[in-house]
């Protein structure tokens, strides 16, 4: 490809370009120099925002080189103004990329103003970016505020539906990402049948593993037009869980990840840089990468954590960790799975979740939280944190209907049906001192707190609880998949379940294990309102919108240590 010299003004990149060019512009080996080659390129990612506090917020865009095998250097121009004609530009400048951080452009803007619309574009030459919108949080006052919460987006289960919903039913101050943004998996083991007819199939078709893996598989989600969309209108605040790295990730490794795929480390750092790159996100590759806070006016602060990668213990597993007792049977001594035990274990030993840096921060954000006399303190976080075994579900199927479910399925139910529920020992309810520990927080510092929960592509609602018929400490809203299926796709008898779970736990407001979708969070002086919306299907890009549930958790509410969410969905 033949490449032009052109003589570059760097304060004015745009006026140096011949119109309806499409030039990248590499920087030259001293940044002072005045020439430049030039090289075709596209904006195949769209745009995003990400973290936005008061007085700045992150733009992000990928340039795409036509000349695959380019490699150097490009200078992108940004711009942001209040007008989405920018004829009043307020920030603007030049972001050197290359190979090295994938082509990716993340800019801070600082020097914003607070609770203020701005719009942004990038350019290489004179092409040019769509134009990404993002707000600014308000700096006092308790103005309402209003987010979407989504989790787990696999891209060959269908349409990313949930996320076009958000972009058009707004207008949102953020939206949070709970993680399972992406999935490692290989082709056709995790995803629907109909995968390729929907035009759903991975890049590359093998699982993820290296770093080149990672940043190909956010490429191609990336390259969906629904999430361009959603990021595109709003900004996004996110925190990563296990699929950005392997199935049930942990500090040292993964449920998802054997020795012949490498170096646990390795593959963890890489698939962090990959995400550094990919995601809007303010961070230093530090000790807590995605570990930060935010404040909305007066009303709420919102902690982002890290329940996966940097203090997780390996969770107990009921395949290698139960351990065997000895029974009699009738034909004498015979051993038995001791789940008794393993519960038991899981109850009393304290095995790290957080990591004690992670909840020395968050002791102190919740401390100042309270100092500033905030009401709300909301947590963003990956798993199910209030006491949520699975129930027995004898009265819902027999024994035959129980023999032709999935194994886990069946050990489930056995276990639920022997001690009366059965913990999930990747939640919080396997690391219930870790848990304990948090809950003083709350009862020490925090007002009305609010976890919300990604992970089991189900729809819950429930008070903040440790045990059946223990105090509320808060609320718990944990999002359905955008596209991840959950329980009720493996299983018949969807209400019959759902019902068997109000039943159990008398401190649950709601649970769908059927409906993909996402949901919002209102915030006010007085209450919370969570919403749930489900879309009618993942697997044609006409759906239905459905709100299903609106719940209403009152300010004060949980003084008494009893906490009632409020079902307002008739009146919504």
């Amino acid at each position: 490809m033949t490449k032009k010299e052109v003589e570059v003004n760097r304060r004015g990149i745009l006026k140096s370009i011949p119109v309806g060019a499409a030039f990248a512009l590499t920087a030259c080996a001293n940044p002072d120099d005045q020439q430049s080659n030039v090289i075709p390129i596209d904006f195949n990612h769209g745009v995003a925002s990400g973290d936005p506090l008061q007085d700045r917020v992150i733009i992000w865009t990928r340039v795409s080189p036509i000349e695959t095998s380019f490699s150097g250097q490009i200078g992108v121009s940004w711009q942001v103004a209040f007008d989405m004609s920018f004829a009043n530009i307020i920030s603007s400048g030049t972001f050197s990329t290359d190979a090295d951080r994938d082509f990716t452009v993340k800019q801070d803007v600082v020097g914003l103003e607070a609770g203020t619309q701005y719009y942004y574009r990038f350019m290489v030459g004179e092409k040019y970016s769509v134009i990404g919108e993002v707000k600014t949080l308000n700096s006092g006052g308790t103005e309402p505020v209003n987010l979407a919460v989504a989790s787990c987006s696999n891209y060959p289960f269908g349409y990313f539906n949930g996320y076009r919903a958000i972009a058009e039913n707004g207008p949102f101050d953020a939206v949070l990402h709970l993680g399972d943004y992406i999935y490692e998996y290989e082709e056709g083991r995790y995803g629907s049948p109909n995968a390729a007819k929907m035009g759903r199939l991975l890049d590359p078709p093998h699982e993820i593993t290296t770093l080149s893996d990672y940043r190909r598989r956010y490429a191609l989600y990336r390259a969906d037009e629904d999430l361009q969309e959603v990021h595109r209108k709003y900004p996004f605040i996110c925190a990563w869980d296990d699929h950005e790295f392997a199935n049930n990730s942990y500090a040292t490794g993964a449920q998802n990840h054997s020795d012949d795929e490498g170096d646990w480390t390795t593959r963890r750092r890489e698939a962090t840089k990959a995400y550094m790159e990919w995601m809007p996100v303010r961070v230093d590759l530090t000790e807590l990468p995605t570990v930060r806070s935010f404040t909305f006016g007066k009303l709420a602060t919102l902690a982002m954590l890290d329940t996966r990668i940097v203090g997780r213990d390996r969770p107990l597993e009921y395949g290698r960790d139960v351990e065997q007792m000895e029974i009699e049977g009738p034909n004498g001594a015979q051993l038995k799975p001791d789940y008794a035990a393993f519960h038991k274990r899981l109850e009393t030993e304290d095995r790290s979740l957080l990591g004690s840096s992670q909840e020395n921060w968050l002791e102190e954000t919740l401390s100042k939280s309270a100092a500033e006399n905030i009401p709300w303190q909301i947590l963003g976080q990956q798993i199910i944190m209030s006491y949520r075994p699975e129930p027995p579900l004898s009265e819902v199927f027999s024994k035959e209907e129980i023999s032709g479910f999935p194994a886990g399925e069946q050990l489930s139910m056995m276990v639920a049906e022997e001690l009366g529920g059965f913990y999930n020992p990747d939640a919080w309810d396997g690391y219930q001192l870790a848990r304990r520990r948090v809950f003083d927080m709350f009862e020490k510092h925090a007002g009305n707190p609010i976890v919300l929960t990604g992970d089991t592509h189900c729809g819950w609602a429930m008070s903040l609880t440790d045990k059946l018929d223990g105090k509320h400490y808060g609320a718990e809203f944990a999002v359905p998949g955008i596209t991840s299926p959950g329980r009720g796709e493996r299983l018949p008898k969807v209400e019959e379940i759902e019902k068997a779970y109000y039943k159990h736990l008398n401190h649950m407001a709601y649970a769908n294990i059927k409906n993909r979708g996402y949901m919002t969070l209102t915030i006010t002086e007085e209450d919370s309102i969570a919403r749930f919306y489900a879309v009618s299907t993942v697997e044609s890009k006409e759906f239905d919108l459905e709100l299903k549930k609106s719940l209403r958790y009152k300010a004060g509410d949980g003084e008494d240590g009893k906490i009632l969410l409020e079902d307002i969905t008739e009146k919504s």
